[in-house]
């Protein structure tokens, strides 16, 4: 396969399309290797996956910043990414910085509006024209680069939530809230991925904004037969969980409390310091426990923002169980790392699987890629070994059973 293929990245300014840009960059110059990615596992070789080096990056960003400043500071300030692999990037990112356009931010929420520059359009475009104009965005970048398809995914910054009601339901009825211009039901989030599926392009949403949530907006993919997934990608103290509840589960140890407090700083703390955005990923990550416990102990989950950790991330967990003779026992784990970084080679292989998903003729949500999120549409499995075994199985499928095979039958 030698067709080139686009990732459209939704906040490509920020500090995880930067890392995503320049990891793919480095892989493909010989400069780094593909650890981090599951879709380099020899369990995924059975799938005939696009080269990284067959990639081209392009992306809408509310933000003035570029893709090149942003990975100059991730190296410089934040210590995150190496300034000597950032200056050998340097012509790979001003090439992706010419291919960003625009995105919309109306409805975005407090953190949106305050961080939204030049690089959006007057908050007095309406809906259906600016969709229309996404839409376009996407099809001249396809047909400018020659691409075979385009990949959307969304890294942006967290939404605020908002009610949805029967408006949301339906394809017809989300469409007349484009029309009738009803933006305080419409989020960018949503808007973007009306756009991409209207137009035939798979979509990712690597957020807890709402994205492909609506029922409306499902219905828009199965009706285009384009694959889509989501939401919120899980890179550190959710997946830790997702780990370590089955032990608890399978070891028949009663957890009685699991506190857990997350540290962050750079543009993804700052933006969730505001309570209404932080409320989105607040309801993502609490929802793990009880599914892979099989009952809902106390718990609790707090994020603050610390600006001077930049870019990277703390988690302190303590865990309180039960165990043999009523004996009270504890667990602490503390979970550091760099968040760009963790994530980027997840963006990666979605970009990847989504594309394999559409060639192979696939269609709705991608339910196999459950591992990837703790808020996987239409997933109930929250255990991470189950949610692998989705992913296993699926190779399975498309290997024609030799994977099984080679396993033992298991």
């Amino acid at each position: 396969m030698t067709t080139k293929i686009g990732a459209w990245l939704i906040g490509a300014g920020g500090a995880l399309a930067s890392t995503v840009v320049v990891g793919a960059r480095a892989i493909t110059h010989g400069l780094a290797g593909p650890t981090g990615l599951v879709t380099e596992l020899p369990e995924l070789r059975a799938l005939s996956l696009l080269g990284l080096d067959q990639l081209v990056f392009g992306g809408w960003e509310i933000n003035s910043r570029g893709v090149l400043h942003q990975a100059r500071a991730l190296a410089s300030d934040h210590r995150a990414l190496s300034p000597g692999l950032v200056a050998a990037m340097e012509d790979d990112l001003l090439a992706v910085e010419r291919r960003v356009r625009p995105g919309f931010a109306d409805n975005g929420g407090p953190a949106a509006r305050a961080r939204a520059g030049r690089g959006t359009r007057s908050r007095r475009e309406l809906l259906e024209p600016a969709v229309a104009r996404l839409g376009d965005d996407l099809e001249r970048f396809r047909d400018h680069e020659r691409l075979g398809t385009v990949v959307v995914i969304n890294v942006a910054s967290t939404e605020p939530p908002i009610a949805m009601g029967a408006e949301h339901e339906r394809l017809g009825s989300f469409r007349r809230l484009l029309r009738e211009d009803r933006r305080d039901l419409v989020t960018p989030s949503m808007l973007y991925a009306y756009a991409a599926l209207e137009r035939g392009f798979p979509y990712v949403n690597f957020t807890p904004s709402l994205g492909i949530t609506p029922p409306a907006l499902q219905e828009l993919g199965h009706t285009r037969g384009v694959p889509f997934f989501g939401s919120d990608g899980k890179t550190g103290e959710t997946l830790m969980k997702t780990v370590l509840a089955p032990l608890f589960r399978y070891r028949n140890l009663e957890v009685l409390s699991w506190e857990g407090v997350n540290l962050l700083g750079g543009g993804d703390g700052e933006v969730l310091a505001n309570p209404r955005h932080k409320q989105s990923k607040l309801r993502s990550k609490s929802g793990v426990l009880a599914p892979s416990l099989g009952y809902a102990p106390h718990a609790s989950v707090s994020i603050e923002y610390v600006p001077s950790l930049g870019n990277w991330k703390t988690a302190w967990d303590f865990i309180h169980f039960r165990g043999f003779l009523d004996t009270r026992m504890s667990v602490q784990f503390i979970w550091q790392g760099c968040d760009s970084v963790l994530a980027a080679p997840l963006v990666l292989d979605l970009v990847r699987m989504a594309e394999f998903a559409q060639r192979a003729g696939e269609t709705g949500p991608m339910t196999h890629l459950a591992c990837f999120f703790k808020d996987p549409l239409g997933v109930r499995v929250s255990a991470f070994p189950d949610q692998v075994q989705l992913l296993m199985d699926y190779v399975d499928r498309h290997a024609g059973g030799a994977l099984a095979r080679a396993r033992g039958g298991r």
